[in-house]
């Protein structure tokens, strides 16, 4: 127990330099060559400000953290739609996650993002309208080392704009600690090695921690921090889930993103289904506010 309080301790002063350190620094844009893999995904983890690196226990972990696939009782299945994005953006995804027993678990997932209908202009003259999109799939797998969870994702992106594409690969790694039972520590390295077509896509480093405090209360908090950035961003969230009536849960959450105001609620029904809505402010001022909403079933 005394070396569990003193591994929090140390990490909790990381986390707590880290936090202040990064707190004033200016908080630059983020220039990411495939804007599918950063985006985030899932309603829960959006309305928690994507502080989900150490909480991830669903099929959305082959996203945030392949590690927490672990969590899944035996199958589960995520899916999440965007409403209200400016410039007529669509943004969705989808995600399967399976317990195969003894051999782990593993994850299929797909995000997809893009606009239709872009005016097209050569030399100052207006041409027809044309297409963008990027096609994101993520092959996932984790498995349990006594406390210490392992994960790793596969992914392959495609973009396409108007008649030109490119593809390419890239992996992730996590891994997530359960210090106590109240405690839970995560880490991730995405974009290892990624590139699309010719274009290398920095890698993003996340470290987080995750507290139950007490029944129903969940407090996280993720520090970021991408290659070739000279900023560290900073991810915080909570969540109030409250059985209402026998098996049904009824959950609130708010977080910041990076300096950016998250809230939202869920509806969970006999444990295995749930509906969860996000409100979204984009990083980008100009991209304005948005609407997540997710459906996810477990079996």
């Amino acid at each position: 127990m005394r070396s569990h309080l003193i591994k929090l301790v140390i990490f909790a002063g990381l986390l707590s330099i880290l936090l202040v350190g990064g707190s004033g620094l200016a908080l630059a844009e983020d220039n990411h060559g495939f804007t599918t893999f950063r985006a985030g995904v899932g309603a829960r983890a959006l309305a928690m400000g994507g502080a989900y690196t150490a909480v991830a226990d669903d099929a959305t972990a082959g996203y945030w953290n392949p590690a927490g696939l672990t969590g899944i009782e035996r199958f589960n299945l995520s899916s999440m739609i965007s409403a209200n994005m400016s410039s007529d953006r669509q943004y969705n995804y989808v995600a399967l996650g399976y317990n195969f027993g003894g051999a782990g678990w593993g994850a299929f997932s797909w995000v997809n993002g893009g606009m239709k209908d872009l005016p097209g202009y050569v030399d100052g003259q207006p041409t027809n309208p044309f297409n963008a999109g990027e096609h994101g799939f993520l092959f996932s797998y984790g498995n349990k080392l006594k406390k210490l969870d392992v994960g790793m994702t596969f992914k392959v992106g495609y973009q396409k704009i108007d008649t030109y594409s490119k593809s390419g690969v890239g992996f992730d790694a996590g891994l997530k600690y359960v210090l106590t039972d109240n405690v839970h520590l995560g880490v991730t390295a995405r974009d290892l090695g990624t590139k699309i077509g010719p274009d290398a896509i920095p890698a993003n480093f996340n470290l987080g921690i995750a507290a139950f405090a007490f029944e129903g209360f969940t407090f996280a908090a993720d520090i970021q921090k991408i290659q070739h950035r000279s900023n560290i961003k900073v991810h915080l969230g909570s969540e109030y889930d409250y059985e209402f009536a026998d098996k049904y849960f009824g959950a609130v959450r708010a977080g910041v993103n990076d300096g950016k105001f998250t809230v939202g609620a869920g509806l969970t029904v006999m444990g295995k289904y749930s509906l969860d809505y996000a409100y979204v402010t984009e990083q980008e001022t100009f991209l304005g506010e948005n609407h997540r909403v997710s459906l996810t079933l477990s079996f």
